[in-house]
């Protein structure tokens, strides 16, 4: 009698809990990890839930690196012709645009924006942003950009102490 009524328990925990992860819709799962070649060491990119920003529903990942302080987050906005990757972290954003002619970095303008143009400004390279304006001259798929920022984003900061 207790092997069953251990059972049952056992039976409605694991129910329930499987209901509650699909209730939520949220499973998080690594999508890409790889090799930045600095002294950030690896990365990987997991995605989160999506999040609702301005009236915008967002796909939203994390990136994190091995040797940095903390997270960045990223934000996808899927556009008609395009797809906006919002990269926020503590202290700035951009924004990464996939669209037919290609993919490359900008200062994140619109809605979205949370940090003044003045901060980032002072943490944001200037030098570094103009060199990834056109990353690649065709369309890219999710993946391939999210790797891509992963490699690219660290050089965008002044001191990459910051992340």
């Amino acid at each position: 009698m207790k092997k069953i009524a251990h059972s049952f328990f056992i039976l409605v925990t694991l129910i329930t809990f499987t209901g509650s992860l699909m209730a939520s819709n949220y499973l998080p799962s690594i999508i890409i990890e790889g090799e930045t070649n600095t002294q950030l060491g690896t990365y990987s990119v997991s995605e989160l839930e999506p999040e609702t920003i301005k009236g915008e529903t967002l796909r939203k990942f994390e990136l994190t690196y091995e040797n940095a302080k903390a997270p960045v987050l990223i934000y996808l906005y899927e556009r008609p012709k395009s797809k906006e990757y919002i990269v926020r972290s503590n202290t700035m954003e951009v924004k990464y645009t996939s669209r037919k002619s290609g993919f490359g970095a900008d200062f994140l303008t619109g809605k979205f924006m949370m940090y003044s143009p003045d901060a980032n400004a002072r943490f944001v390279s200037l030098e570094a942003l103009e060199q990834q304006r056109k990353i690649t001259t065709q369309e890219i798929g999710i993946d391939m950009a999210l790797g891509l920022i992963a490699s690219y984003y660290p050089a965008l900061l002044k001191n990459s102490n910051l992340l």
